[in-house]
């Protein structure tokens, strides 16, 4: 008995052995829009286009992020709502961002003194995995996104 639980064991170990190991999802910022303003505090709308690589869906808890903008630290949060990604297909969402006014001077200046129509960015994402007990994974993407004055900002999705 005790030889054939071994080679059950053995058998698993292999077979957990030659999974491979998920693939991290791609992130990319596709469009920036201004939001309601309430005081000091002014609102932008993020889009974000998630792109599962993996042959299975991934199903994201809370998502934690930081947001750079034309070199100025623009906002950190956390969006709550799950996301499921579904096996090599993307998504698309838009987390709300709270950007304190007198914080958002910097990038007020960057977006007024910028004689091309795109800013540079840099994103960190950090998503809770639900499923396959996988934890968290961060993802993190530079980039450009495009500007468009008739409504706040906004870029075409990343080329698939």
């Amino acid at each position: 008995m005790k030889k054939i639980l071994l080679v059950v064991m053995a058998w698993c170990l292999s077979a957990c052995a030659s999974l491979s190991p998920i693939d991290k999802p791609d992130v990319a910022i596709t469009s920036l829009a201004l939001g309601p303003n309430t005081g000091l505090q002014q609102q932008l709308k993020i889009g974000l286009r998630l792109d599962n690589p993996n042959n299975f869906a991934l199903n994201l808890g809370a998502l934690r992020y930081s947001v750079n903008l034309a070199g100025n630290d623009v906002a950190t949060g956390r969006f709550t709502e799950g996301v499921s990604l579904p096996a090599n297909d993307w998504v698309d969402i838009v987390i709300p961002v709270e950007v304190n006014l007198f914080g958002g001077l910097g990038l007020l200046r960057s977006i007024m003194s910028n004689s091309t129509s795109e800013l540079d960015y840099v994103l960190s994402l950090t998503a809770d995995v639900k499923n396959f007990g996988l934890g968290s994974i961060t993802v993190d993407k530079s980039g450009k996104v495009g500007l468009e004055p008739s409504s706040g900002v906004e870029s075409s999705p990343p080329a698939r």
